[in-house]
Parts: structure tokens; C-alpha cells; sequence
């Protein structure tokens, strides 16, 4: 894995834990929503995922033709 892919696979997880830590905080400062906060938050984690998994690929596929070059 090239420091391209391995950074992309870095910025998803970084970004998973920065919504889940946004959530968290969420409904400990709302607990009475906290029911409905966690459910929004874990689906707009795996939007964040989904959206950093393009440009993962992308970068992925550049190294393995870059591979096959060498």
C-alpha cells in the first residue's frame, strides 16, 4: 500500500471518529434527544465513509497500475 492509499484509509477512519465523536457530544449535551441523535450521527458516518471511499479507490487503482508499469 503507497502513502496515497494508506493516507486516504487514514482520512476515512479519521473522519468516522471525528462524526462519532460530533455525535457523542451531541447527546451528552442533549440527552433527552440522545435517542434520536445517535441513530442521525451513525448515518451520517457511514455518508462520510461512503464519501471518502471514492476518492480511496481511486488512488488504490492508481497503485496497482502503477505496479503493473514497474
Amino acid at each position: 500500500m503507497s502513502a496515497r492509499t494508506l493516507a486516504e484509509a487514514c482520512y476515512m477512519i479519521a473522519s468516522a471518529i471525528v462524526t462519532y465523536l460530533i455525535t457523542a457530544m451531541a447527546a451528552w449535551g442533549y440527552p433527552q434527544g440522545g435517542a434520536t441523535i445517535w441513530p442521525i450521527g451513525l448515518v451520517a458516518m457511514a455518508f462520510v465513509m461512503g464519501f471518502g471511499f471514492k476518492p480511496f479507490l481511486v488512488s488504490w487503482r492508481a497503485d496497482r497500475v502503477g505496479r503493473r508499469e514497474a
